[in-house]
């Protein structure tokens, strides 16, 4: 299966997902939003990288043309999320169903957005663990694929979050590769 990746920061996830390809799956194309960490990934392990700046499209619809177009001619298959921190509209959304997946560091439905492990810590419920789900219009409210839930009882940001990111580590290849297998045997 033909993955784009789409990162606009430190990349961890992107070079995870490098690191544990399988056969059924090639990762040929990076997508970023912005000049970021994930471009020297994509440099080190030869995978095309296209950077799409906002400032230079009159509009999100444009900017979003412009990369379908892009996934079009690379036939990509599925679109991973690893750190892509913007919203897609609904025609980009219905133009891949079922094709764009996100990795959310909470356990969805709680703490949707931006800061998610600040907002579970800052609860105090307990509520932690990670999340991979489809992308739909909505902010983190796509049908869940697969759910991590994670026993933390401490109160460092720090710990919590490496704790999270461990688990990201583990879940979101396997997802993917399960992602790539099912398609192949379709």
């Amino acid at each position: 299966m033909r993955v784009a990746v789409f990162a606009s920061g430190r990349g961890t996830n992107f070079e995870n997902l490098l690191k544990n390809m399988v056969p059924s799956m090639e990762v040929v194309l990076l997508v970023t939003d912005k000049v970021c960490r994930a471009l020297e990934i994509a440099a080190r392990y030869s995978v095309e990288a296209r950077t799409f700046l906002k400032q230079q499209y009159g509009s999100k619809e444009e900017m979003e043309r412009a990369i379908a177009k892009v996934l079009d001619e690379h036939h990509i298959e599925l679109i991973v999320l690893a750190g892509y921190m913007r919203l897609f509209s609904p025609w980009f959304v219905a133009r891949y169903p079922k094709r764009i997946i996100n990795i959310h560091p909470s356990l969805l439905p709680h703490y949707k957005g931006m800061h998610a492990i600040e907002q579970a810590l800052a609860d105090g419920r307990g509520i932690f663990g990670v999340t991979v789900h489809y992308v739909n219009e909505g902010m983190d409210e796509g049908e869940i694929i697969e759910q991590v839930r994670l026993q933390y009882q401490g109160h460092d940001l720090n710990e919590l979050e490496a704790l999270v990111h461990e688990a990201e580590y583990v879940l979101y290849p396997r997802v993917v590769r399960q992602l790539c297998e099912k398609r192949r045997q379709v």
